[in-house]
């Protein structure tokens, strides 16, 4: 009978949870549910909600005792070692603390009679100041755990996940407590859930504050600041790829810990950076901040690891434009003045050269200027540094924006080499600088995207106008060499010897070609070419003029039509003179050819459409220059040049192409 006696009153004392009535005393005996195996017992029973029970006057409890009459699963249940709660928080498993705790935390708040409560007061009040002790001392080492989280150990990683399950114990016991009635343990609600955010979040900032850079890395900068803003950058990069490496699978999927952990290291880099922010900072650093905030961090956050579970829209930019926009300012405002400095120093240096009577350099029998490539250089360098610290192209435009500026004050000391064209090196010079302008050209067309439109029309007018007055500066001399055989084109000396004329012609032009054709080389043949096209193209005017100026009469077929075959043959040896010579005016082939034609018909409506033709292909024919060709057929009556030049005037509006390259607007008629 004492036995049995004995083991009722056992049964009761598990029951109740009170077998040892101060818990944490040292006992090894558990007064409350125990972990083994990761699994959780309780002498059979499992957690239950909380509930409240009424007074019962007829008894001190309401808890039944086991059937005393099968005892034997008592006496014979394996042995099975169990753990009381210091040993469970000692080994880190704080879960089982935790339950251990709710269980007792039920037991002493929610499943006791008043009779009981009246009759053992002394004793539940140890046993609730115990319970608070316990309490915080498991919040203690949740704290801990959480904050070991970014430690490499797995000890540490299983010490989080079994805190993690710990926290969400205790968020559903404040769950449960809001719908009891009665007392409630003063931790309660205990909000365990944002007291975890709280520790992470000074986790954070203190890993930030404390980040350094190892000496190695540390002493490639040249700043503290650099220093400091590397070594956050660096532990934010680190420590994020840990969290989503090893840390993210410790907590359940609707507690999103990346993105939380995410905007806790964008804050706490955010805040260190507006104090580095507050202090003036030197051009160096900077620049060095702002490339972190514009271009480095974002760079992080787009870490293809990082993408997948943090979401770097919603974390913003590190500092705000209010705080970005003088910085910027003040780096924009260094650039330009620094860009503008030295590519004015490169003309300076490019009219001094001039004006001491200097030689440009010659490199491969070429004369050469390095104006272009140190003026394309500086403006580079800073549209990339500007790319690199800002992130943004657009802008870059205050950069480029310099060159209009440069390239008008370049066309000046151009114009002033053609004043002093007497001097013994202005034609070097001018040979030297085209090759520039072709260079510049070639990079605001190549680079056309980062230049405002505007900004981009005027540099290639700008250009464009240097070289035709460089190649003009180049092949007046050859015009004036060559003024007396122009001057027998279209006369009747030209019409009588036939071929004599035109042969001294072509042969001084050519000989002006292969001068010209001596330039070429790797440095100098884009220039060579465009000075061949333009004086291929100038011939031809000055061919076409000749004619023009109606001094000889055709005065029947036989004339005209030799006058068509002489200007037909004299178009097609000077097209292929100048396109082997390296010419690359294709379309100029085409005007002697179709001039040559209205000289030979005879038939009125013939000659009507072949002017059509001839205003369809160049549109900047006019009445004048149709009258004056016409005029060398002086067998052609008045009536007959008046229909023709009407049947110009009717179609030319009409059918004029927009984009034939202009030729008789190069020539005036008198």
């Amino acid at each position: 009978m004492e036995l049995f006696r004995g083991l009722r009153d056992e049964a009761v004392m598990w029951t109740l949870g009170t077998r040892n009535p101060v818990s944490g005393t040292g006992s090894t005996k558990p007064d409350s549910p125990v972990e083994h195996s990761g699994k959780t017992t309780s002498a059979g029973r499992k957690f239950k909600p909380l509930k409240f029970l009424r007074r019962n006057s007829k008894s001190n409890t309401n808890i039944t005792a086991p059937d005393v009459h099968n005892t034997s699963s008592v006496i014979t249940a394996p042995l099975e070692e169990v753990l009381t709660f210091e040993q469970n928080l000692e080994r880190n498993r704080l879960s089982a603390a935790g339950q251990q705790l709710i269980e007792r935390e039920e037991h002493l708040y929610g499943q006791i009679s008043e009779e009981v409560v009246q009759s053992t007061t002394e004793r539940e009040k140890e046993e609730k100041e115990q319970l608070t002790r316990d309490h915080k001392a498991l919040l203690s080492h949740i704290d801990l755990a959480v904050k070991s989280s970014l430690s490499p150990d797995e000890d540490s990683l299983e010490a989080l996940k079994s805190a993690v399950k710990a926290i969400l114990q205790e968020e559903e016991q404040d769950r449960r407590w809001l719908n009891q009635e009665g007392k409630q343990p003063a931790w309660r609600p205990s909000e365990c859930r944002r007291h975890h955010n709280t520790v992470l979040q000074s986790l954070v900032e203190e890993r930030m504050e404390n980040a350094e850079l190892p000496p190695e890395e540390s002493n490639k900068l040249r700043s503290s600041l650099q220093r400091e803003v590397c070594g956050k950058g660096r532990r934010l990069q680190e420590d994020l790829l840990r969290v989503v490496k090893d840390v993210k699978g410790c907590y359940p999927e609707d507690m999103d810990i990346c993105n939380l952990y995410g905007k806790m290291y964008h804050q706490a880099f955010s805040a260190g950076m507006r104090k580095i922010e507050e202090y003036g900072l030197g051009m160096e650093d900077c620049s060095y901040l702002l490339h972190w905030v514009n271009v480095a961090y974002p760079e992080i956050l787009q870490n293809p690891e990082l993408t997948k579970v943090i979401n770097p829209e919603t974390l913003g930019k590190l500092l705000t434009e209010e705080l970005t926009t003088p910085l910027e300012n003040q780096y924009l405002t260094h650039k330009e003045t620094e860009v503008q400095t030295l590519i004015n120093k490169v003309l300076k240096v490019e009219e001094q050269a001039w004006m001491d009577g200097s030689v440009p350099e010659l490199r491969d029998d070429c004369y050469f200027s390095p104006l272009a490539i140190d003026v394309i250089q500086f403006i580079n360098a800073a549209v990339k540094s500007v790319e690199t610290v800002l992130g943004d192209t657009s802008k870059v435009q205050i950069i480029v924006c310099l060159l209009k500026d440069f390239l008008n004050s370049y066309k000046k000391f151009q114009e002033k080499v053609l004043k002093g064209s007497n001097n013994r090196n202005s034609r070097t010079v001018i040979m030297a600088n085209l090759a520039c302008v072709e260079q510049f050209r070639d990079y605001i067309v190549n680079k056309a995207d980062i230049f405002p439109v505007d900004v981009k029309e005027c540099c290639l007018s700008i250009v464009a106008d240097m070289k035709n007055i460089g190649y003009t500066s180049l092949t007046s001399p050859i015009h004036k060499d060559l003024k007396s055989q122009y001057s027998c084109l279209g006369t009747p000396v030209w019409l009588e010897k036939k071929k004599q004329v035109f042969e001294m012609l072509f042969e001084g032009i050519n000989k002006h070609t292969q001068d010209l054709k001596g330039l070429t080389d790797s440095c100098h043949q884009m220039v060579v070419q465009e000075l061949l096209s333009q004086l291929h193209l100038e011939v031809t005017v000055e061919y076409v003029r000749r004619l023009l100026k109606r001094k000889i009469k055709l005065r029947d077929k036989e004339m005209q039509e030799q006058a068509a075959r002489l200007v037909c043959e004299d178009g097609q040896r000077l097209h292929k003179l100048f396109t082997e010579a390296g010419s690359r005016e294709e379309w100029l082939s085409d005007i002697l050819p179709k001039i040559a034609e209205v000289l030979k018909l005879q038939d009125i409506s013939s000659i009507q459409l072949e002017i059509v033709t001839l205003s369809q292909a160049y549109p900047d024919l006019s009445e004048f220059q149709v009258s004056a060709l016409l005029s060398l057929k002086s067998n052609l009556s008045a009536s007959a040049v008046k229909r023709v030049k009407k049947t110009l005037l009717d179609n030319q509006d009409t059918t004029s192409s927009l984009d034939a390259p202009p030729f008789f607007s190069k020539l005036q008629v008198k």
